[in-house]
């Protein structure tokens, strides 16, 4: 046996794997909930692509060599409580295509696989607009970060709504979408740096405030104003 009694891969960098599921945030799931279990002896990993590309979002289980495909946010806590924890795969979710080696779906220039129908393209909201991605896209009560043109723009849901904010830490450039919110205060877990979550004004000892973009939503998608 190695350093850990479980090392879970989560792939976070694949081609298709990150537009099927919020993978960055499957991993801060699986770790708080390997730490709240008191388990040191698990280790969560992002990874790289697994060459299975279009059967995502996956994760690999070690030592038992488990494959898990088409995770959803929903399926984390019984993957962390029957397997990880519990030693017990999830049947359900496994992943056994029958061939060895790289398993890639012909994805499509819109993401789509061959085959299946494509999303109809959603219509711009009006001059001055662009769109950063679905309302659904945001984790509930979290935030996420987006390219937008040549900047990324952070979203956050607050509870009672979106704000769209740089995505950056005007301190030291670290990545807020890696820090947390309560619905009032946002905090970069670098050098706890705070924010409020609905204006981005500084707060504590912060000394400098988020940079804010106009936001709307309409028919279920989110669009900026980055001239803001």
């Amino acid at each position: 046996m190695g350093q850990y009694d479980r090392h879970v891969f989560v792939c976070t960098s694949g081609e298709t794997c990150p537009t099927q599921g919020d993978t960055e945030r499957f991993v801060k799931i699986l770790r708080a909930g390997a730490q709240k279990a008191g388990r040191s002896d698990v280790r969560i990993n992002k990874s790289g692509c697994f060459s299975q590309c279009g059967h995502g979002p996956m994760i690999v289980v070690y030592p038992e060599d488990v494959w898990y495909a088409g995770v959803r946010e929903s399926d984390l806590e019984e993957i962390l409580t029957s397997h990880i924890i519990g030693g017990q795969p999830v049947d359900r979710l496994r992943y056994d295509p029958g061939v060895k080696g790289a398993n890639k779906l012909d994805i499509a220039a819109n993401g789509v696989a061959s085959g299946q129908p494509a999303t109809p393209p959603v219509a711009a909201a009006g001059p001055g607009w662009t769109r950063v991605c679905g309302a659904d896209e945001v984790p509930v009560n979290g935030m996420k970060e987006f390219p937008v043109g040549d900047v990324n723009v952070l979203i956050v849901s607050t509870g009672s709504g979106f704000v769209a904010y740089q995505a950056l830490c005007p301190h030291e450039a670290v990545r807020l979408e890696d820090g947390v919110h309560d619905g009032a205060v946002l905090t970069c877990l670098e050098h706890m740096w705070q924010f409020d979550v609905h204006t981005g004004a500084p707060l504590g000892d912060a000394e400098a405030g988020l940079k804010s973009y106009r936001l709307k939503q309409e028919s279920g998608e989110l669009y900026v104003g980055l001239d803001a």
